[in-house]
C-alpha cells in the first residue's frame, strides 16, 4: 500500500481563494489553506502565499470557470510535505 494514492507523502488540501490577480497571467491564484497556513494576515500576508495553478484549463470557458475571491476549493501539494508548489 505504500503507492497507493495518498500513503506515499500525497498531502491534499482545502483552501480559500484570497487572490486571482496573476502576475503572469496564467490563471493561477492564492489560496489561504486551512490548517496549513495561519488565518493572521498579520503573520502571513497574502503577499507572502505560494500561486496555486489550477487542476483544470482554464482556457476553456465551457468546461471550467475561475474561482472567485472567497470560493473553497481542493487541491495537492506538488511537492508534498514541503507544500511550497499547490496545484
Amino acid at each position: 500500500m505504500e503507492n497507493f494514492l495518498g500513503k506515499d507523502g500525497f498531502v491534499w488540501w482545502i483552501g480559500t481563494v484570497v487572490n486571482r490577480a496573476d502576475p503572469l497571467g496564467i490563471g493561477r491564484c492564492q489560496v489561504r489553506i486551512f490548517g496549513w497556513h495561519t488565518q493572521d494576515k498579520a503573520a502571513l500576508p497574502t503577499t507572502d502565499l505560494p500561486w496555486a495553478h489550477p487542476m483544470l484549463p482554464i482556457n476553456s470557458p465551457n468546461t471550467f470557470s475561475k474561482p472567485k475571491i472567497g470560493d473553497w476549493v481542493v487541491g495537492f501539494f506538488m511537492d508534498g510535505e514541503s507544500g511550497q508548489f499547490p496545484i
